[in-house]
């Protein structure tokens, strides 16, 4: 059901890719709380019966990704699932969700879901329903996606699934124009939010928005100076939040914020996760890697060796050990390559990682093992940090000795 569509910006009138896949994003609870610590007999059922049906569900054709994520905090599950379209949704629910729903339901009992796609139909909202999963279904109305749909780093990226319900005797197209001025001002602003996606729940003045992040900070800009902080009060006086469901690396300092501003949210860690070999449109691709590796936190580390008095030949043959090792252990490095000025016996040597992660690795394991060796042949020259190094990394390349410059990207291009 979709009423009338605010004039969008140039950017939103691209017809989003998702196609025919259908989201779920939803919360369990189990019948006798177990506490943060999860300790009565129905919370360990719960997230044992949690884990044998991701096992199954991963199985399933049409399941294109699933996560079985554990709440903070409290004594919950927060499960999400994207299927290849509603035939594929419907023969989970027959099959899969089928055989484990009586061993479910004895321990546990379904909290809120949050259920997205382009169209869904009644059959849908109607098999659903009949399997006791209570929630809201919105279909698609306005929003982007950037970076062509390359899915962001799991590893750090949020997502962030919310319903927004009109107050009594608000208007639904007010609260849409609201937030298509949020998503209209966030494009150029907020580059670390990939995803802005407006979905109207059927047969509710209400709104789900589903938005993702690059990264944890990128999620604290957006609460506390960006687009969220500038629009809350308007968007306040017209609606009320009534879920919001966070999957992703969301620190202690965003989670106590959000109290503040009133959010009824559950946070979760990453627990049990599969995505089928491509990817999906709704969550991101897989098959490739943007070529922008700087914007996608690669880093790139430049530095020099310079061979003490007759050490140039053994200065080479440490470092061939070096990247042999590289080559063989560490999946992270991306490119390895030395130059040698035979003039003045100096080796330059540029690495690219594919995250600050990959450089910390290198640094406690190949680099590590070879740093005395090197310091009896040769003298090390000014070490480069080019892309995003984390502060306590930082510590550790200095603690090593290093002369080291941290430099975090700033503008460039790249031609193919």
């Amino acid at each position: 059901m979709q009423e009338s569509t605010p004039e969008l910006p140039l950017f939103m009138k691209t017809p989003i890719q998702t196609g025919d896949e259908i989201s779920i994003t939803g919360k369990w609870i189990p019948k006798t709380k177990g506490g943060i610590f999860r300790k009565s007999v129905d919370s360990q059922e719960m997230l044992q019966e949690w884990e044998d049906i991701h096992s199954d569900a991963r199985d399933h054709e049409g399941m294109l990704s699933t996560e079985i994520n554990h709440a903070i905090g409290q004594d919950a599950v927060l499960v999400h699932h994207i299927f290849k379209n509603e035939e594929a949704l419907a023969a989970y629910f027959s099959h899969t969700a089928n055989e484990h729903s009586e061993a479910l339901h004895r321990v546990a009992k379904p909290g809120f879901h949050l259920i997205r796609g382009m169209k869904v139909s009644d059959e849908t909202r109607t098999a659903l329903s009949n399997r006791g999963v209570s929630g809201t279904f919105g279909e698609y109305s306005y929003g982007f996606v950037k970076n062509d749909y390359q899915q962001p780093d799991p590893s750090k990226a949020v997502q962030v699934t919310a319903k927004w319900t009109c107050k009594q005797g608000q208007s639904i197209e007010e609260l849409k124009q609201w937030w298509l001025r949020v998503g209209t001002e966030v494009y150029d602003v907020e580059e670390g939010m990939l995803r802005f996606e407006v979905y109207q729940v059927i047969g509710e003045n209400a709104l789900i928005i589903h938005e993702t992040f690059e990264s944890s900070d990128d999620l604290k800009f957006h609460l506390t100076k960006g687009m969220a902080a500038k629009y809350k009060k308007e968007i306040d006086q017209v609606a009320i939040p009534e879920n919001y469901f966070f999957r992703g690396p969301v620190s202690w300092t965003i989670r106590t914020y959000s109290k503040f501003m009133g959010l009824p949210a559950t946070y979760s860690s990453r627990g049990s996760h599969f995505t089928r070999e491509g990817g999906s449109m709704s969550e991101g691709k897989t098959n490739h890697k943007s070529k922008n590796k700087m914007e996608n936190q690669g880093v790139m580390v430049v530095y020099k060796w310079t061979a003490k008095e007759a050490k140039s030949e053994e200065l080479k043959a440490i470092y061939n050990e070096v990247t042999a090792q590289m080559k063989a252990n560490e999946p992270g490095a991306l490119n390895v390559q030395c130059y040698f000025d035979d003039s003045s016996s100096t080796l330059v040597v540029v690495d690219v990682f594919a995250d600050a992660g990959a450089v910390g690795f290198h640094l406690g394991t190949t680099a590590a093992g070879h740093f005395e060796s090197l310091l009896a042949i040769a003298n090390p020259g000014e070490f480069l940090f080019c892309g995003n190094i984390p502060e306590d990394m930082q510590a550790a390349a200095t603690g090593m000795g290093l002369n080291a410059t941290f430099a975090p990207n700033v503008f460039g291009f790249e031609r193919s």
